[in-house]
């Protein structure tokens, strides 16, 4: 593998416009459809016993290495998000499932030769534990990002984790949360003196901010006239900007590169959109 990723795979029923839908979800398998489509990549989860395998054969027709998948007893992670009319989600329901009982032993050793790595939401003490096992295990690049729910209780231990990794994505909302600000200028100012080697701050359809090592750059979305499903958004950032970095070293061109995958994510219901996106490489990127 090229890049692997690392957390949920849920069931999801969204509900956006009046129209609901139950669809494969999970920061895991959104970030491992986004890289696959510049790289190899393999994702590492656990679903339950009633994950439904025509989920499975989806992620394998789209090229993505499911061996890092471990079905084991119980029920899978759900979720129930609604989006508003300015495209805010809401998340009406979490039932944690199989996802919650995820470690770093479920890795598989062929894995542990991959050039990069993404951690996707989990609680920050497990993140901490796969970061600490992949540095003494392997030579790859970390990318890892949060989620405001952790904020409150685990402030600390998120912040410390920024500077454990090499890149740290985070949205405009929750990098504001995350430093008590009250405007994204404030946030922005404290995210550059804190010890970090890449801060993503992404801004929805606005497109993102790149800072590396205390050089903040801004990077423009591309306009997306037909938004149906935001659902995986960020994940998929995260995922296309780790492959796009692993593959070109600049932070700003792969940002670029990640706003477009993004936008293009946000078109078709779940994950249809990029599903089928496979670039030989990144030149042949449009």
């Amino acid at each position: 593998m090229d890049a692997v990723t690392v957390g949920h795979a849920s069931i999801d029923r969204v509900k956006i416009a009046g129209r609901e839908k139950l669809q494969a979800g999970g920061a895991a398998v959104y970030s491992a459809l986004a890289a696959k489509t510049f790289c190899r990549c393999g994702i590492v989860t656990r679903v339950g016993s009633d994950y439904p395998q025509e989920f499975l054969r989806e992620l394998e027709k789209w090229g993505v290495d499911t061996r890092g998948i471990k079905r084991v007893s119980g029920r899978s992670t759900r979720f129930e998000i609604e989006y508003n009319s300015n495209g805010q989600a809401h998340y009406t329901g979490y039932h944690p499932g199989a996802g919650r009982s995820l470690k770093k032993e479920d890795i598989p050793p062929r894995y542990l030769t991959a050039k990069a790595y993404h951690i996707a939401p989990m609680s920050p003490r497990k993140q901490r534990s796969f970061v600490e096992y992949l540095r003494e295990h392997t030579y790859g690049i970390i990318s890892l990002n949060t989620h405001v729910s952790y904020f409150k209780n685990h402030r600390r231990e998120v912040r410390e984790l920024i500077g454990e990794v090499d890149i740290f994505t985070i949205n405009d909302h929750e990098a504001m949360r995350l430093t008590l600000s009250q405007s994204l200028e404030h946030a922005i100012s404290v995210l550059k003196k804190h010890e970090h080697r890449i801060i993503v701050v992404t801004l929805g359809m606005y497109g993102s901010i790149v800072l590396e090592d205390g050089e903040v750059s801004f990077s423009p979305s591309v306009v997306q006239s037909r938004v149906v499903d935001l659902t995986g958004c960020g994940d998929a950032f995260a995922g296309a900007f780790l492959a796009s970095y692993l593959k070109t070293e600049d932070a700003v061109r792969a940002a670029n590169i990640a706003n477009s995958i993004a936008a293009i994510n946000a078109s078709d219901w779940s994950f249809r959109a990029i599903s089928g996106l496979k670039f030989r490489s990144i030149e042949a990127f449009p």
